[in-house]
C-alpha cells in the first residue's frame, strides 16, 4: 500500500460515513437501543473514543515520540475481556451526556484529522513495520482499520436501522 491508497481509504470511509449518517438520520440518534442498550450517539461516541487512540498514536509517530498511555485508566488491558467491557462502560459514562451535535462533530473531525496526520508521515514511518518500537514490528499503517465498526457493530445497526424504518 503506498500513501496515497492509505488517503484514499480515509476518504472513502469518510464518505461511507457520512452517507450512514443520513441513512439514520438525526431524528432517531438518541433513541436507546440501537445497540444493545446504547443510542446511536453512545455508539458514535464510542467509536470516535477508539478513533481518538488511534489518533494519540498517529500523532506521536507525526512527533517522532513514543506513543503515550492509552485513553483509558491505568491497569486495565484491552486484551482481557472484563477489562475491555469497563474500557467500554467507561466510555459511555464519559460521554453519555455530550449533545448530538458534539459527538457527531468530534467524528467528523477525526476523519479530516486522521488524513492530516497521514499526510505529514513519510512513507518509512508508516509502512516500516521496524520504525516504531512502540508498534512491535507492526507498520504504523494498520492503526488505520475501521474494521471495528465494519465488522462488530455495522451488522447490528443495519438491523437495527430496518426495524426502525418497519416501524415508520
Amino acid at each position: 500500500m503506498e500513501k496515497q491508497q492509505l488517503l484514499d481509504k480515509i476518504q472513502r470511509e469518510a464518505e461511507e460515513w457520512e452517507r450512514f449518517l443520513a441513512e439514520v438520520g438525526e431524528e432517531r440518534m438518541e433513541q436507546a437501543g440501537a445497540w444493545e442498550t446504547w443510542s446511536f450517539k453512545d455508539l458514535v461516541a464510542h467509536l470516535s473514543a477508539w478513533h481518538g487512540n488511534v489518533l494519540t498514536r498517529l500523532d506521536a509517530a507525526r512527533r517522532d515520540q513514543a506513543a503515550s498511555a492509552h485513553f483509558w485508566p491505568a491497569g486495565w488491558d484491552v486484551e482481557n475481556d472484563n477489562d475491555l467491557e469497563k474500557i467500554n462502560h467507561w466510555i459511555y459514562e464519559e460521554n453519555c451526556d455530550r449533545s448530538l451535535s458534539d459527538v457527531l462533530n468530534e467524528s467528523r473531525q477525526q476523519f479530516r484529522y486522521m488524513r492530516e496526520l497521514v499526510r505529514s508521515l513519510s512513507d518509512e514511518q508508516l509502512f516500516d513495520g521496524d520504525y516504531f518500537d512502540w508498534m512491535e514490528g507492526k507498520p504504523l499503517a494498520t492503526l488505520v482499520d475501521f474494521g471495528h465498526f465494519h465488522e462488530e457493530h455495522e451488522p447490528e445497526l443495519r438491523e437495527w436501522l430496518a426495524k426502525q424504518e418497519l416501524a415508520e
